[in-house]
């Protein structure tokens, strides 16, 4: 019986090696085959299937400077549109352009409409909670104002937090985030907009006393509308936010393609051109407005 019970474990140790050895037998022969590689743990992203399809699809909404949508044509031109054309001609693929809103961007995104947006989406908080933003390649001012013609009430932003100015803003926008957190004296205006110039015409009807909007925005409509309106805190807007591409959530593999796809675009001037072809104010990556 004792010698029984000594050859037992030894018996049960000896075939427990020489499953350890036939395992690790298997996996050095399947090594060199191929067959046991990193592929068999690479997860899915998109950018397989723009590898595949040779087509990379980007949702847009239009945005000008950036993207600007030719009524008459539909033909597509601006700073995005020649930033993405750059990125695709550099990957060999061509591009699919997927008309979206600012109210569905998000749900279109997720649905699988499109891959992508260029156009610079203001990296936020709850957006963050839904999509995935790449590295920011600028920062864009906001908070910046329309008035009408010759209104010289409002020196800085302070001077809005009273009561009985009323501010226009676009209904969930940065601007009204910043306006509710800023000013609570003032009388928030929050319209639903489809386009940013009707938050602006709100304020040259008289229904307010002035409109919050993106530094771009207002700049370019106090130039269309020289007789009517000024634009305040242009060179030096209230606020800045980071803004880059915007894809969905967990496709790290796509996402390090894109912060790629920036820092070399920009370490060859690219955004920098860019910005002067455009006559843009954002300031480049790491780069705050001064105050």
């Amino acid at each position: 019986m004792n010698t029984t019970s000594s050859q037992t474990p030894r018996s049960g140790w000896l075939s427990l090696c020489a499953f350890m050895i036939a395992v690790v037998s298997l996996i050095i022969a399947l090594w060199p085959s191929g067959r046991f590689d990193s592929k068999t743990t690479k997860s899915f992203s998109t950018l397989d299937s723009i590898n595949r399809s040779k087509t990379l699809r980007i949702g847009y909404e239009g945005y000008p400077p950036y993207v600007i949508k030719d009524p008459s044509s539909g033909k597509l031109t601006g700073y995005s549109v020649e930033l993405a054309e750059l990125m695709a001609s550099e990957a060999g693929w061509k591009i699919e352009w997927v008309q979206t809103s600012a109210d569905t961007k998000i749900p279109d995104l997720e649905a699988g409409r499109f891959d992508l947006m260029v156009e610079p989406i203001f990296q936020t908080i709850p957006r963050a909670t839904k999509v995935t933003f790449s590295t920011p390649y600028s920062y864009f001012g906001y908070a910046a104002a329309i008035v009408r013609k010759g209104e010289n009430r409002f020196k800085s932003v302070s001077d809005l937090n009273t009561k009985g100015v009323v501010v226009a803003v676009r209904l969930g926008y940065t601007d009204q985030t910043y306006a509710e957190r800023n000013l609570p004296n003032a009388t928030i205006r929050k319209l639903k907009a489809d386009d940013i110039s009707q938050v602006f015409a709100d304020v040259t009807s008289g229904h307010s006393d002035i409109a919050l909007a993106d530094l771009e925005q207002v700049k370019a409509y106090a130039k269309e509308h020289p007789n009517s309106v000024d634009a305040l805190w242009v060179d030096n807007p209230p606020a800045a936010v980071p803004a880059g591409f915007m894809l969905r959530q967990g496709d790290f593999v796509f996402f390090n393609f894109l912060n790629t796809a920036i820092s070399y675009l920009d370490s060859n001037g690219v955004f920098e051109q860019l910005d002067k072809k455009y006559g843009v104010s954002a300031k480049r990556v790491g780069k705050q407005w001064a105050q």
